[in-house]
């Protein structure tokens, strides 16, 4: 007996010896892991089938193309493995995408408590187009397009002869942006710090842009510049931009507060002034259009926090900032001049302010007040002069350049109260003031006499109730809803004469050129109601769900332009854990937008319907709507320790449609004489347009199989096709274009394609 209690005993020891090595061997992992951080690198190949400048719009995979492709994280110094021996130095190298349009690469160093110091790269070239043609010949990012010299007149451009028509080559269009950063700081005192950044942005590429272009100069004083013969509709404008920022900050830090003294800068160049490209007028004319001008801006800033005790705290931030600009303008074309340049350059001055301060106060165990009151000043001290242009529809009107200036005080009041356990309720009160108006205004009567107002919208005042009610009956439910109710008040300013000046037939007053009783629906006074609701449901261990709502009204007081709008959008998520190992999540969201507006006929006096023509009764008007309809659903599953615990797998597969409707309809009797109503081919005034659509299918599947502890295989495959159909493009195809303007032939850009990607990741 005493025999076998010593085995027993023996056995027992033996089990808790091993146990106690096994913990021992887990916590030595631990702090392992925390010593020694977990560095990884992998490098793999990528295979696409297809070519889209859509689906590899921002990485590069527009092409059927093999690429190789590596990610990099690793991190080390004594920090790590000699902290305890006084090791404080750290340093790290990161790196993805190494091998796509999207790279990036990062470096840093650090003496912990001292020094820091960091060094930044990456790339990101986005693809605009893949379809577009031209008979210009320049280089995409150039600033010269040229006509070939025989190319010669199309009276009308949709028949162009067969030599013309060889003459449409395609250029791939694109931006390349190259970003490179260095930070360092370093600590003065240990309460005493200074931070610098500097980054340098390089943008080179093109944007696709409409110019507006003649073929012929004015053939009399008064005819203007006109549209004709084979005239220029779409070129790529280079972006040959580089921006320099920089940041200095001194920083501070006390027992009970803390404050930050920083200058920025921005230094924003262009490597154009101009574009110079041909038109036909008997002979290849060529035309300039300018290109965005250099900039700088300086800002101080001054921003801290003060805890006045331990249950309230200030914090408060100002800034003064300098905007200048003031390249010398480019000279304009012969006869686009009514009179010469009032001046040689713009000399542009704005000055921004701002100054914000927020105290907060824990009243109580389940009270939170807090207040707070935020000013920012946009003063355009630029002075203002008149430019007398000539426009393309043959008129020579006088433009003021306009120097807006604004001013917003804003006030916020809220509140937190614990009502009881699991019940919250927050209220926050809001009152918002804008001024907007121009320090000085180019006089030239009649049309701009001394004092003329500039904008229409100068003043609105906004209040804003906002609540929400969280809930939380019990551990396993969390409910949050919403509610918030504003009211914007406009001044509207009926004399107001705005820079681009045209009378209309029908006005009655002014109002910057347009019908009294119109306003842009950003500024003009508006009442908004938003709804909105969530909650989240832990069924049981195993099943999660999730559900959101939320809906916005917005109803505007004007008699023409918008007047009512509402969005709203659901949101339903799960997720089932079927196994220790496995899981499922779904979504599904939709959402809903849509604006009505209602706009004067520009008909005075009334025009009697004739065969031909449809009849116009004087102030007439027509209305339209706007609608937008979107919805995705989206199905992932995972399971991990497939094959003895060798493979993980995880599957996506998502699904998304958006439809946008637009339909107009007149508001008296349509029709001709002879009963042909609007929505006929003949005259398409009302109706519904063709649906814009836009449909997504993606599918992918990825299996990472563990060849050993830290080094895996990862096999990736994804699917992803674009249907998709938009009647603004119709405008753009040979045959449809306006008869003095160039086809560029660009496409919407559907697409089908599959793509295999196979990496080695090594863990170390």
């Amino acid at each position: 007996m005493f025999e076998n209690k010593f085995q027993l005993n023996a056995l027992a020891l033996a089990v808790l010896a091993m146990l106690g090595a096994m913990s021992a061997h887990a916590d030595d992992d631990e702090a392992a892991a925390l010593k020694k951080p977990a560095n990884f690198m992998s490098l793999g190949i990528t295979n696409v089938n297809g070519q889209s400048v859509r689906f590899g719009e921002y990485n590069g995979l527009d092409k059927s193309v093999v690429t190789l492709n590596a990610d990099v994280s690793v991190r080390d110094g004594t920090a790590y493995q000699q902290n305890e021996d006084g090791g404080t130095s750290r340093w790290s190298l990161t790196g993805s995408d190494l091998g796509l349009s999207s790279r990036t690469l990062g470096a840093s160093f650090a003496n912990q408590g001292t020094w820091n110091i960091g060094l930044g790269y990456d790339e990101l070239t986005h693809r605009l187009a893949d379809t577009y043609q031209t008979p210009y010949k320049g280089d995409m990012g150039g600033g010269s397009f040229a006509l070939p010299i025989w190319f010669g007149t199309a009276a009308n451009t949709n028949t162009l002869n067969a030599a013309q028509q060889s003459a449409l080559t395609t250029l791939d269009i694109a931006t390349k942006r190259v970003n490179s950063s260095v930070n360092a700081g370093v600590n003065i005192t240990p309460r005493l710090s200074l931070n610098v950044d500097f980054n340098h942005l390089q943008q080179t590429g093109a944007k696709l842009l409409a110019f507006p272009a003649y073929g012929s100069t004015r053939p009399a004083a008064t005819a203007g510049l006109r549209v004709t013969n084979s005239a220029v509709a779409v070129l790529p404008m280079p972006t040959e931009y580089q921006t320099d920022t920089v940041t200095l900050a001194l920083n501070w830090m006390g027992e009970r507060g803390h404050s930050t003294f920083s200058y920025f800068g921005s230094f924003f160049r262009d490597g154009f002034d101009r574009v110079s490209f041909d038109t036909f007028a008997g002979a290849n004319k060529t035309q300039t259009m300018t290109t965005m001008p250099g900039n700088e801006f300086h800002q101080l800033n001054l921003s801290g926090g003060y805890a006045i005790s331990p249950r309230t705290k200030l914090t408060s931030n100002i800034s003064h900032g300098r905007n200048t600009q003031n390249s010398v303008f480019v000279t304009p074309d012969t006869g686009m001049l009514g009179a010469a340049l009032p001046k040689a350059s713009l000399d542009g001055l704005v000055v921004t302010t701002h100054a914000d301060v927020k105290l907060t106060d824990k009243t109580s165990k389940n009270l939170v007040l807090s207040a707070a009151w935020r000013y920012d000043l946009r003063d355009n001290q630029t002075e203002s002069y008149i430019y007398n242009y000539y426009s393309v529809r043959d008129t020579n009107p006088v433009y003021p350049n306009t120097p807006l200036s604004n001013k917003k005080n804003r006030l916020e009041l809220a509140g937190d109260y614990r009502i009881k356990p699991g019940h919250q309720f927050r209220v926050e009160l809001n009152h918002e003031e804008i001024d907007r108006w121009c320090r000085q205004y180019a006089v030239l009567p009649p049309t701009y006499p001394e004092g003329t107002n500039c904008v229409v919208a100068d003043n609105s005042r906004e209040n804003k109730l906002d609540t929400t009610y969280r809930i939380k009956p019990t551990d396993a439910i969390n409910l949050n809803l919403g509610y918030a109710y504003s009211k914007r008040n406009t001044n509207l300013d009926p004399t107001a004469v705005a820079a681009f000046n045209s009378t209309k037939a029908g006005s009655k007053g002014l109002n910057a050129g347009d019908f009294l009783g119109f306003a842009a629906y950003f500024a003009d006074s508006k009442t908004q109601q938003i709804a909105k609701a969530s909650s989240n449901w832990q069924v049981n261990d195993l099943l999660s769900l999730g559900l959101g709502g939320r809906y916005t009204d917005d109803v505007y007081d004007v008699t023409y332009g918008v007047k009512n709008g509402n969005t709203w959008s659901l949101n339903l998520d799960a997720s089932y854990a079927y196994s220790a190992k496995g899981s499922v999540t779904s979504y599904v969201t939709q959402q809903h937008r849509q604006r009505d507006m209602t706009n004067l006929q520009l008909t005075t006096p009334a025009v009697a319907a004739t065969a031909t023509a449809i009849g116009v009764p004087a102030n007439a008007t027509w209305t339209n709507k706007l609608k937008d309809d979107d919805i995705t659903v989206g199905l992932g599953v995972k399971h991990n320790g497939l094959m003895r615990g060798k493979l993980d797998v995880t599957g996506d597969i998502t699904y998304s449609l958006s439809e946008t409707g637009y339909s107009t309809q007149l508001n008296y009797n349509a029709a001709t004489a002879t009963g042909v109503t609007c929505a006929s081919p003949a005259f398409l005034t009302c109706g519904d347009l063709p649906v814009i659509r836009s449909e997504t299918f993606q599918f992918k599947l990825t299996g990472t199989y563990h060849v050993e502890k830290n080094a895996s295989l990862a096999l990736g495959y994804v699917y992803q096709r674009l249907n998709a159909s938009d009647y603004f493009y119709n405008g753009y195809q040979y045959g449809n274009t306006p008869a003095t303007l160039m086809p560029t032939n660009q496409q919407v850009g559907e697409y089908a394609v599959n793509l295999v990607s196979l990496s080695y990741i090594k863990k170390f």
